[in-house]
């Protein structure tokens, strides 16, 4: 991929004047013709922003989602309204019912589990999938640094029987000039493992951009000390934490790196590759 132009299209903040910000993520990905949208958010402000800040929601190619929770999968019908027939990835799980602490469900609401039906074709990704030539999902993560977890607990059902530890969670990556351009939805998977996994999927290339969700709402100390040391290790020139990553990992963030960490409300932007 020579180019790529990444909007936040809805986050908890908004940019600026005009923009609506909610609890949710989505972002809009354009690499020349090509056109995709990263999460959906809840709905309230999806097609509101994409109007303000120009980008056309009917010419999108293809809906990847991170995940099934409502703050991801929301905006689905108002959505596929506007670009019809297209292909949607997500893992088989992202489906499934899904709950909070408090046996609250915070799935995918049913409206959007019928617009899925809309989709030109459902691709259920299993394993690293290519989107478009240099752009791809990763797929299930692997877990495997104990001190990460998905920022819960969550669980399978409403009288919390069963904890949910959300293996439909994924990110999507780009491959560019710079190095790996890494969206993160909510990350439940751990932003260590996933840039771990990201990085030998890639065979090593350099990570030059974090951006979206990392669910360190709650996140302990060591967690967050492990977390920046593998940013530092990697030398991400570019960290935009959002949506669900929390004040005290933000600022924890800002504070370690001070020249690299950008805030990404709704209606930011940013430029990767060729006339960045």
């Amino acid at each position: 991929m020579q180019s790529l132009e990444l909007t936040v299209l809805v986050e908890n903040q908004p940019a600026g004047r005009g923009l609506l910000g909610e609890h949710g993520i989505a972002f809009h990905l354009r690499a020349g013709a090509r056109s995709v949208l990263f999460d959906t958010g809840q709905g309230l402000t999806l097609t509101h922003n994409a109007k303000q800040l120009g980008i056309d929601l009917a010419a999108l190619d293809a809906i990847v989602l991170s995940h099934g929770h409502y703050d991801h999968t929301g905006g689905l019908p108002a959505l596929l309204e506007r670009c019809g027939a297209v292909d949607i990835y997500l893992h088989p799980d992202a489906v499934q019912p899904k709950f909070n602490r408090d046996g609250k469900d915070i799935g995918a609401p049913a409206t959007s589990l019928a617009a899925l039906g809309k989709a030109k074709t459902l691709h259920l990704v299993e394993k690293p999938t290519e989107i478009f030539a240099g752009l791809f999902a990763t797929g299930p993560i692997p877990r495997r640094n104990a001190f990460e977890d998905t920022g819960g607990p969550f669980y399978c059902d409403a009288h919390k029987h069963q904890e949910d530890l959300l293996p439909d969670d994924q990110a999507l990556y780009a491959i560019l000039p710079e190095g790996v351009v890494v969206i993160l939805g909510c990350c439940h998977a751990g932003v260590v493992n996933t840039l771990e996994y990201i990085s030998e999927l890639t065979d090593g290339l350099p990570v030059h951009a974090v951006i979206g969700g990392t669910h360190l709402l709650r996140a302990s100390e060591e967690r967050l000390a492990h977390t920046a040391g593998l940013l530092e290790t990697l030398n991400v020139q570019l960290l935009a934490p959002n949506h669900c990553t929390g004040l005290n990992a933000q600022c924890y963030l800002r504070q370690r790196f001070p020249d690299r960490f950008v805030e990404a409300p709704a209606g930011t932007r940013f430029h990767f590759g060729e006339h960045a």
